[in-house]
């Protein structure tokens, strides 16, 4: 008789480890494997309408963030040439010209909406320029502008809500926070400014309503974070909003965000002479400055430590700490480095500033690149302040890259250099917008990357639009945070085909001609 094997065992395994997979599958499975599509929360959100207050106890876990990235309208094609040529006037950097011609527009006469609310745009744009260079008790006149001309533009208003804020101008009622907070109702500081103001009329109750939708709204921003750290720390702890420690004996007004860092304190180079001042502006090399140094003008702590060279000018001094402090925010925040001290500046108090510089020509003699200084005239540096600015602003990105890489800036191409400084600052230099790429030569990179003091006027415009064309090519393709890498790689003494080797994998080469592809053709080298 044949053997036949009994394999009921077999299918029992079987059956078991059928029944064991199902259940894991449908019981046992964690979470992080099971393949759920991903919404799109941009295009699945219904705004709410902007006729009302959105329901303050009612809170989305997570909210659209509908916040601007930009403090700038996007203009688009003017509607006719007169606002062009004030927009052109707006690029060039022209804003005294932008402002008087706008000035010149009447409301009564302006009747399409389209055209007004280009107006407004042209209005806000210029506000955050004069913000730049005449602080906030400057612009806030153009953003009233801004809003008179449309009164539904959410990002004007949110601009005249931050320079109401700073002003603590009695203009930032209850009414007109709110009015804001229909037309961005995504944004927290309106929320965070009117529970300021609620907290000082003893409204505790509707004022944690609104720190709740501004504690839903303020995770990206540690400025907004740290205002409702301090707002919070108001409210009675009988109160249901969470809190910290209660601050006491404090005044009912606004409590600006923790901006400033606490910094070091440098030792601050000597004052130049006047003499040595004048000279600079015929070298872009600086002499040694032997002259004792003056008493500084504020305390350590500040980010900007302030030097005569001459009798005090204080009226000078308080517009240029305005226009340095506003680039140190931004401009700081831009390139992705907070400086870890004072940056000293000296001001030339007998010196006349070259008010009718149009490149950065003059302005890079103004920066000492042994010590880290800013130097500035102030006679007529007040008679135009956009050039003031222009080359303020200029200076500090020069002092930013130097305290970035601890005083080793002769190891970062000059074409790199010069190439942040106009990135950065969004400042335009009205000789250079004017030369365009007209010249058909050009002057290879490698030739770029010492001082530019050997090159004639001529070549040196021709080298700052091209350090600016490569160093644009650079973030476009690499970002800041990449250019950042390989400047940190300079700095510790290696070549830049190292450097963009090991963070970029390019080589120098490749980088070059890449970029020459991009810039016009046909490019002959100069002789210059």
């Amino acid at each position: 008789m044949r053997y036949q094997r009994d394999i009921s065992s077999t299918l029992a395994i079987l059956a078991l480890g059928l029944l064991l997979f199902v259940g894991y599958q449908v019981w046992l499975k964690p979470a992080y494997f099971d393949p759920k599509p991903t919404v799109d929360l941009a295009s699945t959100t219904t705004p709410a309408p902007s006729s009302a207050l959105p329901a303050l106890p009612d809170l989305q876990k997570n909210p659209t963030w509908d916040v601007p990235p930009s403090r700038l309208v996007e203009i688009s094609s003017p509607p006719d040439a007169t606002l062009g040529a004030i927009r052109e006037e707006l690029d060039k950097g022209n804003y005294s010209d932008a402002e008087r011609r706008l000035t010149t527009l009447s409301h009564k006469k302006v009747k399409n909406t389209a055209t007004r609310q280009y107006i407004a745009g042209l209005w806000n744009d210029l506000g955050i320029q004069q913000e730049k260079f005449g602080g906030t008790a400057l612009s806030v006149k153009a953003f009233k502008q801004a809003v008179n001309w449309d009164p539904t533009n959410p990002l004007a208003h949110l601009n005249l809500t931050q320079a109401y804020w700073e002003l603590r101008d009695p203009a930032m009622t209850p009414e007109f926070l709110e009015t804001v907070i229909r037309l961005a109702p995504q944004d927290p500081f309106p929320h965070l400014a009117l529970a300021d103001l609620l907290l000082g009329k003893g409204q505790t109750g509707v004022a944690g309503k609104h720190l709740e939708l501004a504690r839903a709204r303020a995770e990206r921003d540690p400025n907004n974070q740290s205002y409702l750290r301090k707002l919070l720390a108001k409210i009675p702890k009988s109160e249901p909003v969470k809190t910290v420690s209660r601050e006491t004996g404090q005044p009912p007004q606004a409590t600006p965000p923790d901006i400033a860092r606490p910094t070091e304190s440098p030792s601050v180079p000597p004052a130049a002479s006047s003499s040595e001042l004048t000279s600079r502006t015929n070298t872009a090399t600086l002499p040694p400055q032997n002259t004792p140094p003056r008493q500084a003008t504020q305390p350590s702590s500040a980010h900007f430590i302030i030097q005569f060279d001459g009798p005090p000018d204080q009226t000078s001094q308080t517009q240029i700490r305005a226009i340095l402090e506003y680039a140190y925010d931004e401009l700081s925040q831009k390139f992705g480095h907070i400086p870890s001290k004072s940056i000293p500046v000296v001001l030339h108090t007998t010196q006349k500033i070259s008010t009718t510089a149009g490149s950065p020509v003059w302005a890079d003699t103004l920066f000492d690149r042994s010590s880290g200084t800013i130097h500035l005239p102030t006679q007529g540096a007040l008679e135009d302040l956009a050039v003031l600015s222009r080359i303020a602003r200029h200076e500090f990105v020069h002092a930013l890259l130097f305290e970035h890489v601890k005083g080793a800036v002769t190891t970062v191409p000059q074409w790199l250099l010069e190439g942040l400084a106009p990135h950065l600052t969004e400042d335009p230099w009205p000789d250079l917008e004017e030369v365009g790429q007209k010249a058909g030569s050009f002057t290879p990179l490698p030739s770029l990357q010492k001082e530019w003091a050997q090159l004639s006027d001529n070549a040196r415009l021709t080298a700052y639009l091209e350090a600016r064309s490569a160093t644009q090519h650079l973030l476009d393709h690499y970002s800041m945070y990449g250019v950042r890498q390989v400047i940190n790689v300079l700095a510790n003494g290696q070549t830049l085909d190292a450097a963009m080797q090991q963070k970029l994998s390019i080589s120098y080469d490749q980088f070059q001609h890449q970029w020459e592809e991009t810039y016009h053709s046909p490019m002959k080298p100069s002789n210059s």
